[in-house]
């Protein structure tokens, strides 16, 4: 039977290598960005320090980052066992927002004028509704397979 569930689709199981391949490379980067968050505190750096906005801001890149990647990895074994048909623009939606959310709280902290975030922060909502998107489609995806 073509239609089982059981049966492996090569394009789905290339879109779930790939979902969990980023998914453990953003846990990779964000994890070790947040260890390099610890050494900056641990060694008492006056640029990290010093700038409350920036502390806040990298704090918020390495959560939402670190957070992110488990959802992507998440994504890829529900796709993987559920064979579920999620549209491709949502699996791309979901990439993206989960790059580019975590992205906008970095480069927002690197470049920033005194008391506000810098511009890269509009980043942050670009990457939420990309998130907000995708997760609907996934959330739909997942009762239509109920």
């Amino acid at each position: 039977m073509s239609g089982d569930k059981n049966d492996t689709d090569p394009s789905v199981m290339q879109l779930s290598g790939r979902l969990a391949f980023q998914g453990w490379v953003s846990l990779l980067f964000w994890m070790s960005f947040g260890l390099l968050l610890e050494t900056l505190m641990a060694y008492k750096s006056p640029g990290y320090l010093s700038d409350p906005q920036r502390r806040e801001l990298f704090r918020l890149a390495h959560a939402h980052g670190a957070l992110l990647g488990l959802v992507l990895v998440a994504a890829a074994l529900w796709i993987q066992r559920a064979r579920s048909k999620v549209s491709r623009l949502a699996l791309l939606a979901l990439r993206a927002g989960a790059t580019v959310l975590p992205l906008g709280f970095l480069l927002a902290g690197v470049w920033h004028p005194e008391s506000d975030p810098g511009l890269a922060i509009w980043l942050v909502p670009a990457g939420a509704l990309s998130l907000i998107f995708a997760l609907a489609a996934i959330a739909q995806a997942s009762r239509s397979d109920a």
